[in-house]
């Protein structure tokens, strides 16, 4: 971990692309295990669904009114949250739920290996890192989303500190994207796609729900394809096209939380991550496609969002 070039770095790296090709058979293992052979360990946050970060009514969830609200508990358990803080104390199971885990206590869960806990200093490398854990097959994202989504704070705050360093991956000093004083990476600004797989009797109902016009956040991360990658794994029967033209570089803002290209750390991957409460606008829709797949026929919608505000650090 200290040499990016380093042989055991690339051979890391090069496992990490292979398993992220087998997600989606992989975490069909992990989430019965996670969930069925350790039921105790997942009780906190609730059954995980096996279609993992691809498209799935829990990750974008619009069964609830769209809105724009950061609730108390995430302003104290993730916005305000700061690993380094003196104050912080060990966490302690409620009700009500205090203090925090240490990172490897919060990873530990889902990353036994002793390689996991060796950590790099800021930088290329540990950012590296950070989207390797978050993107393989092991119920930590899912969890992440799910706790955001439930504003579950017993489970926010087991996992904070690894949801303060997936934030950081996203996080860019405006006056120093795209210069030599600033990181080895930049935000990302183009058309990304992304997914709902959702109940065929609820699709209109919650499709009706971004209507042109529509400004709201998704509270959790959301994890995307680039245009040029194709929706899948992350299509379903409510998919959206989601345009990122803001430039940080043009905001007022001293700092940012923006989306961000995975493949500039992890080899030919295609997706972009978008940080919670992105805000969106719903531009229009596209015409509904009735698709017949594996004999199936069904109604496919299309929503088009453009991003119109970026989260800054509160």
């Amino acid at each position: 971990w200290k040499a990016v070039g380093s042989h055991s770095f690339i051979m890391y790296n090069q496992v990490a692309l292979m398993q992220r090709r087998l997600a989606l058979l992989a975490f069909g293992i992990a989430a019965f295990w996670h969930c069925s052979l350790n039921p105790g360990r997942a009780a906190w946050v609730g059954r995980l669904s096996l279609r993992t970060r691809c498209a799935s009514p829990v990750q974008l969830q619009a069964v609830k009114p769209l809105t724009s609200e950061r609730t108390p508990v995430y302003l104290k358990c993730v916005e305000h949250y700061d690993p380094n803080n003196p104050k912080n104390e060990d966490f302690q199971e409620g009700p009500p739920p205090t203090g925090f885990r240490i990172l490897s206590e919060a990873i530990r869960p889902y990353h036994q290996h002793p390689e996991w806990m060796i950590w790099p200093t800021p930088g290329f490398a540990r950012d590296q890192k950070i989207c390797s854990m978050y993107t393989l097959a092991t119920g930590m994202f899912q969890d992440i989303n799910k706790c955001i989504r439930d504003d579950n704070e017993d489970g926010l705050r087991r996992l904070a500190p690894f949801i303060w360093e997936l934030r950081q991956l996203l996080r860019f000093e405006t006056a120093k994207v795209c210069t030599p004083d600033g990181r080895r990476c930049k935000p990302f600004i183009g058309k990304a796609l992304r997914g709902l797989e959702l109940p065929e009797n609820e699709v209109k109902e919650w499709a009706d729900l971004y209507s042109t016009g529509k400004e709201f956040t998704w509270p959790a991360f959301t994890a995307c394809q680039t245009d040029e990658g194709g929706l899948w794994p992350f299509d379903g029967n409510l998919n959206f096209e989601i345009e990122c033209n803001i430039d940080p570089k043009t905001l007022k803002v001293p700092e940012v939380f923006a989306p961000l290209g995975i493949g500039r750390f992890i080899g030919d991957s295609k997706e972009v991550l978008l940080p919670p409460h992105t805000k969106f606008r719903v531009k229009g829709e596209k015409p509904v496609e009735r698709v017949t797949e594996h004999e199936v026929t069904r109604d496919v919608y299309t929503k088009v969002l453009e991003v119109i505000e970026l989260p800054v650090p509160l």
